[in-house]
Order: C-alpha cells, then structure tokens, then sequence
C-alpha cells in the first residue's frame, strides 16, 4: 500500500511543474505593441513613464542621459526535476524554461529620448539531464 501511495505522489508531482519570477511585474505581460502604443520618443515624459510602468528596477547615468531599466524573467522547472529531489535524485540534475522581457528607456531633460523592449526564451540544465 505504501509503494502504491508513493507511486500516486511520484506521478502527480511529476505531472507539475515550479514556477518561478523576478524583477518588475509591470512589464510581466506587456508586449512591443503596448510599449510603443505607451512611450513616443520626443513626446513621453518621466513622469508619464512612472504612471504606466512605476518604479524601474535599475536607474542610471550614460553619458550624460539618465536610464531606467524593468526587466522580468519567469521560469518554470519540468516536473521530473521536481519528483527527482522529492526521492532524493536530485544529483540527476535539472531542467527550466525561462522568458526575459527588457525594457530600457533613455531620458533626455525628462523627456524619452529611446526606449527598446526585447524578449528571450531559454533553457538551461545541470547533472546528466544537460
């Protein structure tokens, strides 16, 4: 009975999968279409920036031009990486999917002077799982 239980636990734990996030949830779920419908250059001020996107996670100075960055990153691990460190496999090694969103506005006296938005998806593994 106590294999049958653990087998039960094994194939549900196995069927799911771990979430993971970082970084600035206001860009969790934007897209390019959205940023450029949001930020004009020439036109968007800091201020108008800070109402849609809030608070960026870096802010710094370039050459003389301030720079906000949000950044997210979600990642989900495979469900057999999760079973395997349930039964103590975990030296078997690990698997994730991840999503990034960047996006970087550069000020000029308050105003945008560019912003770029990019996404990337990647994986990464460890152990024999590579």
């Amino acid at each position: 009975m106590k294999i049958m239980r653990a087998a039960v636990a094994l194939a549900i734990i196995a069927s799911a999968s771990a979430c993971t996030s970082t970084g600035d949830v206001s860009i969790k779920h934007t897209t390019l279409t959205e940023v450029n419908q949001n930020i004009h250059d020439g036109l968007t001020t800091v201020s108008q920036v800070y109402q849609i996107y809030g608070e960026p996670g870096q802010k710094g100075y370039e050459n003389g031009y301030e720079f906000w960055v949000y950044s997210f990153t979600a990642g989900r691990e495979d469900g057999l990486s999760i079973a395997q460190d349930v039964v103590g496999l975990g030296m078997l090694g690990e698997k994730s999917n991840n999503k990034s969103k960047t996006l970087t506005i550069v000020f000029n006296n308050g105003i945008v002077l560019s912003h770029s938005f990019s996404t990337s998806n990647f994986s990464s593994s460890s152990g024999i799982r590579q």
